[in-house]
């Protein structure tokens, strides 16, 4: 967990690891290959203590070479960054870490502590250096919404599709979304009750089953 630790060691695991699933794939000669995880760039801020992205150019970085180690310095090679306004970022993270882990602060506490992890210039900047002519496409989802295939519209553009192949895809159901104003204060309020961590956990994913 490399965005977490940020050490020499997690670095090389990560990398390690990638490699050996890269090495797992049997792509041919003329087949491309898209790997999409917003893990890629660590995990959301808000989670285990972390702060920012700041990890995100190292982890590139090493996904690059993972590349290049598995399928030759040659291959062309395109990283894809969708980013959010700052508010909607905040709001959206602040969902997922109050969702999926035993976050205490109202919304307004969390949005003043990670308001500068909510501005992507910086390090948007620092990775496209790390990556050197590698590179580094980045599209606010904002301007996402409305297109063919909404927010996967930009990265299937890379693809370079045949039109047949595009024409026969279908648009993707929007999931995940933020609940209702009643429903985060609901699941708040069970991340202060001081229950234990399962029943916390059973009682969450109960009242969200029921949304």
């Amino acid at each position: 967990m490399h965005s977490v630790i940020r050490d020499p060691l997690s670095l090389d695991e990560y990398q390690f690891r990638m490699t050996t699933f890269l090495r797992t794939l049997d792509i041919g000669k003329k087949r491309h290959l898209c790997i999409s995880s917003e893990n890629l760039a660590g995990l959301i801020p808000g989670r285990s203590g972390k702060e920012s992205y700041a990890g995100c150019p190292a982890l590139m970085v090493a996904t690059k070479d993972a590349l290049r180690e598995v399928f030759g310095p040659d291959r062309s090679i395109t990283f894809y960054l969708s980013t959010r306004d700052p508010q909607s970022w905040l709001r959206s993270s602040y969902w997922q870490n109050l969702r999926a882990s035993d976050l205490k602060m109202d919304f307004d506490t969390y949005a003043d502590t990670f308001k500068d992890a909510a501005d992507f210039g910086p390090i948007l900047a620092e990775t496209q250096a790390a990556l050197g002519d590698t590179p580094l496409v980045t599209v606010p989802m904002e301007e996402t919404l409305e297109l063919e295939f909404g927010p996967a519209t930009p990265l299937i553009d890379l693809f370079g599709l045949p039109a047949q192949t595009r024409n026969a895809l279908s648009a993707p159901e929007m999931k995940n979304l933020s609940p209702d104003a009643a429903t985060i204060a609901q699941i708040l309020a069970l991340n202060r009750s001081g229950l234990d961590t399962d029943t916390r956990d059973a009682r969450k994913k109960a009242l969200l089953a029921d949304r």
